[in-house]
């Protein structure tokens, strides 16, 4: 099971890299493609792992803006080949029909070399007949798009018929999920997300579970630990020295410092899920 990082800015891979020397999986957006493709494709690309290019649908739709299928086309066309994988455009979470309709254009007189895209199934009705159409055709990757949750029947049913066949799952790393069914991949934006409020996540070796602390001078949210109240803050402070080469200075001052400190998480997260 891979963990992707789904980001918008590359330059955290570079951060990342050279304290840990770690590739990472990572997923940008087309709708956050424009000024970072090259650093993605040429200039950071020996620093990552696995590449993943997503339409940015869900990204778009939040913002209201509308990505051209066309458009996407000719890119995906012309640089397809950059990515490990390419998605569909699946821009109506409602309309499982309409996606279709997009994977078929996305297709249509393919190139040579060119990269099929990777379907993705929104269909809340039927997520198993969704996904048995484009398994049918031959797809080795089928995603679950991050508005729908399937339920652990449907998941073992797709295992049972489909063992062949990778399951990527957007913007879900529910760890109960991973565990148990341990899709070929996940990601989120979480790392990013939560680092922006000043929380970072732990992996405590001993108890094999995740702590989340507040890091910053504000009234601690409820549900977090404050670090300078975490009973193991010299453990994880240790390990702030140890792996990343940070302070506790570092996490206060430095956004990119509690950005990689998430990123280092999942990393672990990866291994203990891939060890059950």
């Amino acid at each position: 099971m891979k963990i992707v990082h789904a980001i918008d800015d590359p330059n955290i891979i570079e951060t990342f890299f050279e304290k840990t020397n770690i590739k990472l999986n990572i997923l940008i957006s087309y709708h956050y493609l424009a000024g970072n493709a090259y650093k993605l494709t040429n200039q950071y690309r020996d620093m990552i792992e696995l590449l993943y290019l997503d339409s940015g649908a869900f990204s778009a739709e939040k913002q209201s803006v509308k990505i051209n299928v066309s458009e996407y086309r000719r890119y995906i066309r012309r640089y397809g080949h950059k990515f490990d994988v390419v998605f569909n455009l699946d821009d109506d979470f409602n309309n499982p029909y309409h996606n279709f309709n997009n994977q078929a254009y996305l297709e249509e007189n393919l190139p040579e070399g060119a990269k099929r895209p990777a379907p993705v199934i929104h269909d809340p009705q039927d997520p198993y007949g969704e996904f048995e159409v484009y398994a049918d055709q031959g797809y080795e990757l089928i995603a679950i798009g991050s508005n729908k949750q399937i339920s652990d029947d449907v998941f073992d049913k797709i295992k049972e018929n489909y063992p062949r066949i990778r399951l990527h799952m957007f913007g879900n790393l529910n760890r109960k999920i991973l565990i148990k069914h341990k899709p070929y991949s996940a990601d989120s934006a979480s790392w990013a997300h939560t680092a922006g409020l000043g929380v970072v996540s732990y992996f405590d070796p001993e108890e094999n579970k995740e702590q989340k602390l507040y890091i910053g001078e504000r009234e601690t949210p409820k549900g977090l630990t404050h670090i300078n109240k975490f009973p193991k803050k010299e453990e994880f402070i240790n390990m702030l020295d140890q792996q990343l080469g940070y302070d506790y200075d570092d996490l206060l001052l430095d956004y990119n410092a509690k950005r990689s400190v998430n990123l280092y998480f999942f990393q672990q997260l990866e291994d203990y899920i891939n060890s059950q």
